[in-house]
């Protein structure tokens, strides 16, 4: 999945013969920067970033997606063609489905993986800080997957599972704490909280959030009827629970990896604009990345992955069978 990122305040999105351009001013004069036309998605990322309607027409006649984040990364407007949803089969099987005891089969499998997934990174950093204490922890994590696999499916409580899962994540991000430098000042996982790492996962997760949402949508599937996570209006509970499956290594991994490289900086009590583009790129590069794909016994970038993975999970719900999640090999 390729993704076109803009974040810098005063240029604007404009189509012209036949392609789009980021128009800019320069001490140089104005520069032109041509959006390559075979892009998934133009991800703008700042509230000063201007695109005209003939550009949006030209991105939708491409299938491209226009997306809009807010200051802490979480897309507030998406622009699309209206024929992104194909398959009308997947979205009656899903609300069919979704209620009944498929539903918490499948978040059962979800929590898993993503459990699963924790454990793995882990045992990665283990290897690259040569700390055997750390893959002690990864066997700490991954007792805690053995447990929900072995949940009774007839007597699934979502809340149980979610106490579960609040298991896992308190060991593992007890160990990234631990790994990350002292001065981030990072002691754990907090959406809210205004220190640089947690800001940045914020970040990095938004974009997973329309990289995920986009694969869902092209599979047919309600972006907002999802298993595991609690239905809200407004709310894309879907796009969430997919999300659980990739988000250690579509950005864990590559901020805790570079996080000695990244110079945060905060503005205002938010990740300043330079700091948000060097986020954005480092989880954009890792989204290009090949990973090992169990599925098809060979490497994949992990975008097309993603991709697979809405397309497997539509083919389940469509035939009411069990799915089998994305364990992620480091």
């Amino acid at each position: 999945m390729k993704l076109f990122f803009i974040s810098t305040p005063g240029s604007k999105i404009v189509a012209r013969k036949g392609g789009l351009y980021i128009v800019k001013k320069t001490s140089g004069g104005i520069e032109r920067i041509a959006v390559p036309p075979d892009v998934d998605a133009i991800i703008i990322a700042s509230s000063r970033v201007g695109i005209s309607s003939k550009a949006i027409r030209l991105a939708a006649s491409r299938g491209i997606d226009v997306v809009f984040l807010d200051f802490a990364g979480y897309p507030i407007a998406r622009v699309y063609p209206p024929y992104i949803n194909k398959t009308v089969a997947t979205r009656v099987a899903q609300y069919k489905l979704f209620l009944a005891s498929y539903g918490r089969k499948l978040a059962k499998e979800i929590v898993y993986i993503k459990i699963v997934n924790q454990a793995e990174l882990v045992r990665y950093l283990a290897k690259n800080f040569r700390d055997q204490s750390l893959r002690e922890e990864a066997y700490r994590i991954d007792s805690i997957a053995v447990d929900v696999k072995n949940m009774d499916n007839d007597k699934l409580d979502l809340d149980n599972l979610r106490s579960i899962e609040a298991r896992a994540a308190k060991i593992y991000w007890q160990v990234v704490s631990y790994v990350l430098p002292k001065n981030l000042m990072f002691t754990g996982r907090d959406h809210d909280s205004r220190d640089p790492f947690n800001m940045a996962l914020n970040y990095g997760y938004a974009i997973l959030y329309n990289i995920c949402e986009k694969a869902l949508l092209l599979a047919g599937f309600d972006p907002y009827l999802g298993v595991f996570h609690t239905p809200k209006s407004g709310k894309p509970s879907l796009t969430l629970d997919f999300v659980e499956m990739f988000r250690v290594v579509a950005v864990d991994k590559p901020l805790i990896v570079n996080a000695k490289k990244i110079k945060f900086e905060i503005s205002e009590n938010k990740l300043d604009y330079e700091t948000r583009k060097e986020i954005a790129k480092i989880v954009l590069e890792n989204i290009s990345t090949s990973y090992f794909y169990q599925k098809i016994g060979r490497k994949l970038e992990l975008g097309e992955i993603i991709k697979r993975e809405a397309w497997d999970l539509a083919s389940c719900v469509r035939e009411a069978k069990d799915y089998r999640g994305f364990r992620v090999v480091l």
